[in-house]
């Protein structure tokens, strides 16, 4: 006959869990949010914000910036159960600046991926000051709509969701007097994020491939068939050059602060 164990020699352990879960709560929801801002400021990331208000389970950062660019004012609410997944995940909402949207953000603290879900965001592109779109400074929006997208250490790992952008609406209609707006998905390939972008108007077809790999180095490639040949040389002043018929751009360059 086997003996069970006391229950007396189970109660420490049981004391010892329901002290953790008592103490993790009450940082979780008596904690100020002001205390992840050190932890910030370890990642390097190029972020500023005017304050912190609320708890860290559910709490607001005022005032955010990056570089020149005034995102708005970000709140978060924090997703306890994903810490028994060893994640940090938070429901995420900006406004009131050149972001409008909310979303969903998990951070996998081992495995350093993250991951943004069900993110619906426009962003104001005008804002964006160190880079052009073939010379062109940047104007519009640009638009995610039910996005999906995983990141790690080696690069995009998964993708769903469409983009839509305006950004070449204006040029368009001064060259040709035609709108263009354009559109696509976003996809990961050998761990490169893709994003293609197509669209038309009576002049001519448009498209644009943008791969940005784990170093955060871009490349841009744009084709235009244009149904008018004269309308070649004002492509050419944008870089634009003949391929077989069709006029066609191509560009390299590294991710840097886009504000400034």
């Amino acid at each position: 006959m086997t003996n069970s164990p006391p229950l007396a020699s189970k109660r420490p352990k049981a004391l010892i869990f329901t002290g953790l879960v008592t103490f993790v709560a009450s940082l979780l929801f008596l904690a100020p949010a002001s205390i992840v801002a050190p932890i910030l400021r370890t990642t390097g990331a190029d972020i500023q914000y005017q304050e912190i208000t609320g708890r860290l389970w559910r709490g607001s950062f005022n005032g955010v910036s990056t570089g020149e660019i005034y995102l708005g004012d970000v709140s978060f609410r924090l997703r306890p159960t994903a810490f028994l997944t060893g994640a940090v995940s938070a429901d995420v909402t900006v406004q009131d600046g050149a972001a409008l949207g909310a979303g969903r953000i998990k951070l996998g603290i081992l495995s350093r991926r993250v991951m943004l879900s069900n993110a619906n965001v426009a962003f104001d592109l005008s804002t964006v000051r160190r880079y052009t779109l073939f010379g062109i400074p940047y104007q519009g929006r640009v638009e995610a709509r039910d996005a999906m997208v995983v990141w790690s250490p080696d690069g995009c790992m998964r993708t769903q969701g469409d983009i839509w952008t305006d950004v070449l609406d204006a040029t368009s209609k001064t060259l040709v007097n035609e709108s263009l707006l354009l559109a696509g998905p976003a996809s990961c390939e050998n761990g490169l994020m893709l994003i293609t972008l197509k669209g038309a108007n009576r002049q001519g077809e448009t498209q644009i491939k943008i791969a940005i790999d784990p170093a955060m180095t871009y490349r841009v490639m744009a084709s235009v068939d244009l149904g008018r040949a004269d309308l070649e040389n004002n492509l050419r002043q944008f870089g634009f050059e003949d391929d077989d018929g069709v006029m066609v751009f191509d560009v390299v360059g590294a991710l840097k602060g886009a504000g400034s």
